[in-house]
């Protein structure tokens, strides 16, 4: 498979910039690669004089500095390469840890996850001597949120304290533990990424590379390499030789840094710079995958001549002999190794000594059926990475490289989620439902790049595809757009009447998890139901999550209701037959109303109420239902949980303590316990897939994020027996491939206890939202004979 490659340039200007200067340098002695201008002009873009002053200032300091005594030169560059450090971000859950001795910072997404999340495994630049977990967090908090990953930052130890291949030896070992405990981590062991920047992605070429002989360990997903440094074979490549004084590593920098990495002392440099350090042995052995004649002519035209090497040297071999280890020079690897590497991102810059490493690798894995996508940046310098995510150093440009690579994350993201999708076999219709749940993750996916781009929300981009606008007029009804007390409604009323009293009413509360959902995208359910039926219908347009929280929407809702109720005449109700129904959140709305109508003096009480696979409680995300159907389409367990922390305007980072239970307190589960636990299911409901679920520690600070959850306005199941028992009959929908399933079952058992009549209507071949696919291209027909039943049980009251 051949590689993508893709090209940038950037046409936003800088002002006022000066020539950046390489460490150690002189400004007059610096040497700007290309042709005069062009070359100039590009390393100024990148390089302006703040950071060209830094990066002369520093070394110079630090030599000055550790004369008089005060610091080694190398704390103070190191210092200064930690940048500034970021303020916290809201957006992610932040941890220290320690993976086998080896210190790592972990950074996960507090969006709603569906199941585990893919991993990312970073190991920043810096040469092995400089760098660290805190210098690189604004890039590792992009990664984490732009590709809604969990992503661990490596902080390996660094030379010359620690000579190589103790940083190698370091990012293994986090790589290996992340590997065997991922799932600890909320990710997917198959779904892990290793990415690393200038040395770092040196690591994670090399980790890639000893990680295909581990049968013991999952496969790594993929890897991307930033400008990645890979082999010290030959020093006299295209890239070193034109951008041989290039900041921010120059040819002569990068031999610097290799001695310190390796703890030797810097002898016979310039022998070095012309390969005298390789024997012709060598040079024959692997100049089928390192030589200038395989780097393409394009890259050869700027300043390129084939150059004198000087006579090899016995001595220098010896004192090198390290950097032809795989570990130090990856790109020396054989081709059985190579062959069986991942999917790969490389990521190279035409101003960068180190290009032609990432040109040659390329060509490597592609040769071995390695596939790769390339990105290659026209104007890019060594270390331009760095700049992501300083407001005002980081370019449009930069923006852009990095974006492709959220994008090369995201491609097989889509995948992902598609594959962690379970299809019951008892299901109606797998393949179409699998096609329906292709269809809305493609719209996250895509709402997700319009995020990205700051065009739009991806909550607003999935709502407009759900939408769908007013259906046109309808020969048997006459439907108006009304507002109730401000909420926007939806009134169908039948042209002819079956009989001359007035008729039944219907209010009805549309689903979408808090969050989505519309009079629009409910239109034809409601034009059905008010035929069908031969009732009234008001469709409720409440606000939504997480513009408006909780109980906004629940305090629209009894708004609307008791508006219609009181003038119920004024519409031809009759005022004794109104009913209060709903479906998905709809039906919390239903049963939470209908607990509060009973209650109202002024108000005649509901005739009756329909629940279509509602959500009743937030005491136990792990009864059999939870459990068996977690990860059934449309509805996943985290999103229930993430969409109510959201409607409830609270953190996300407490998600998994939500669904693991901690945060209900003793005495609530007790009392509780006999109406809210799998023990109360039938046992028919818990052959497939159940396991009882662990008993957790109650956590006081989760209970105070989340209590209002355990508001009977939230969690209707909780009510009193005292309003149960004055409530209306009941139909009741359930679906056997849906989380909420038990919810229903439980309410219906309550119900029956308090000696309220319940219809009960089981789909055993349904699913979260089918009643709303009754008809069209993607209708179902276990949603039809739902959509029936609920006809029937109307027309019978």
């Amino acid at each position: 498979m051949g590689a993508l490659r893709i090209t940038a340039t950037s046409s936003s200007p800088r002002s006022s910039s000066a020539p950046a200067i390489e460490p150690g340098q002189q400004a007059s002695s610096v040497a700007l690669p290309g042709p005069g201008k062009a070359g100039r002009q590009a390393i100024e873009h990148w390089l302006p004089w703040p950071q060209g002053a830094s990066l002369r200032c520093c070394p110079t300091a630090g030599k000055f500095l550790e004369k008089l005594g005060i610091c080694h030169e190398l704390a103070l560059i190191r210092r200064a390469f930690d940048g500034v450090s970021p303020s916290p971000d809201s957006n992610l859950l932040i941890k220290n840890l320690i993976f086998d001795n080896v210190p790592v910072r972990v950074y996960w997404p507090k969006t709603p996850v569906t199941g585990q999340r893919r991993g990312v495994l970073y190991f920043h630049g810096g040469a092995g001597l400089f760098g660290s977990i805190r210098g690189f967090e604004r890039i590792c908090y992009n990664i984490a949120q732009r590709s809604d990953s969990v992503v661990v930052c490596v902080g390996f130890r660094l030379a010359p304290e620690h000579p190589y291949p103790i940083q190698v030896r370091d990012c293994l070992t986090a790589a290996i533990h992340f590997l065997k405990h991922a799932e600890e981590y909320g990710v997917d062991s198959n779904h892990i990424v290793i990415f690393g920047d200038s040395s770092g992605g040196t690591y994670a070429a090399a980790v890639a590379q000893e990680l295909v002989t581990r049968v013991d360990l999952p496969r790594l997903r993929a890897q991307i390499l930033i400008y990645p440094f890979l082999q010290a074979l030959d020093f006299n490549l295209p890239s070193y030789q034109q951008n041989h004084s290039c900041p921010v590593v120059s040819k002569k920098v990068a031999l610097q840094f290799g001695f310190r990495i390796l703890g030797k002392k810097v002898t016979g440099m310039d022998a070095i710079m012309k390969n005298a350090h390789v024997s012709e042995a060598m040079r024959v052995k692997y100049c089928k995958w390192i030589s200038a004649d395989l780097i393409p002519a394009e890259f050869k035209l700027r300043s390129f001549e084939p150059p004198v090497l000087a006579p090899f040297s016995e001595e220098l071999h010896e004192m090198m002999k390290p950097v032809f280890e795989t570990r130090f020079s990856p790109l020396l690897a054989e081709d059985a190794v190579i062959r069986q590497l991942p999917e790969t991102f490389l990521l190279t810059c035409k101003y960068d000594i180190f290009r032609d490493d990432g040109l040659l690798y390329k060509k490597r894995l592609e040769d071995n059926g390695v596939p790769v996508t390339w990105y290659h940046s026209q104007e890019g310098v060594h270390g331009l990475f760095l700049l992501l995510g300083y407001p005002y150093l980081e370019d449009q440009s930069l923006r852009d490289y990095f974006k492709h690579i959220i994008h090369f994350l995201k491609t097989w993201a889509i995948w992902y989620d598609f594959s962690k999708s379970e299809i019951p076999p008892g299901v109606d219709q797998p393949l179409k439902l699998r096609f329906l749940h292709w269809l809305m993750i493609i719209s996250s996916f895509l709402g997700k790049i319009l995020e990205n781009l700051s065009l739009c929300s991806e909550i607003h981009f999935v709502r407009y595809t759900q939408e769908g606008k007013k259906l046109g007029e309808d020969p048997k009804l006459i439907i108006q757009d009304l507002t109730f007390e401000n909420i926007p409604v939806r009134l169908y009323q039948p042209r002819e009447s079956e009989a001359q009293q007035k008729r039944r009413g219907v209010v009805f509360f549309h689903g979408g998890g808090w969050m989505f959902g519309s009079l629009n995208s409910y239109d034809h359910v409601c034009r059905h139901i008010a035929k069908e039926s031969d009732s009234v219908l008001l469709s409720v347009g409440y606000s939504l999550a997480p513009e408006q929280k909780y109980p906004s929407q629940f305090e629209e809702c009894l708004g609307a209701s008791a508006h219609f109720m009181k003038n119920a005449e004024s519409f031809g109700v009759d005022p004794a037959r109104v009913i209060v129904s709903g479906d998905s959140v709809g039906g919390n709305f239903a049963a939470s109303v209908c607990q509060a109508l009973v209650s109202r003096s002024d108000l005649p009480p509901p005739l009756a109420q329909i629940l279509i696979y509602p959500g009743l409680q937030a005491i136990d995300f792990n009864l059999p239902s939870y459990q068996q159907n977690r990860a059934v389409p449309i509805l996943y367990r985290e999103h229930v949980v993430g969409a109510a922390l959201q409607y409830l305007n609270k953190d996300l980072s407490v998600l998994e303590s939500v669904v693991q239970g901690c945060h209900v307190p003793i005495d609530i589960k007790q009392r509780f316990g006999k109406w809210i636990n799998s023990e109360v299911i039938p046992s028919e409901f818990k052959v497939r897939g159940y396991k009882p679920h662990l008993t957790t520690s109650f956590l006081e600070d989760v209970y105070e994020v989340v209590k209002q959850a355990l508001e009977t306005t939230f969690s209707p199941l909780m009510a009193e027996e005292a309003v149960l028992c004055r409530l209306p009959k009941t139909c009741i929908v359930t679906c056997e491939y849906d989380v909420l399933r038990d919810d229903g079952i439980l309410y219906k058992q309550r119900l029956e206890d308090s000696g309220v009549p319940v219809t009960w209507y089981h789909i055993e071949n349904g699913f979260h939202g089918v009643i709303n696919l009754f008809d069209g291209f993607l209708s179902f027909p276990s949603g039809k004979k739902g959509m029936d039943r609920i006809v029937t049980f109307l027309r019978g009251l």
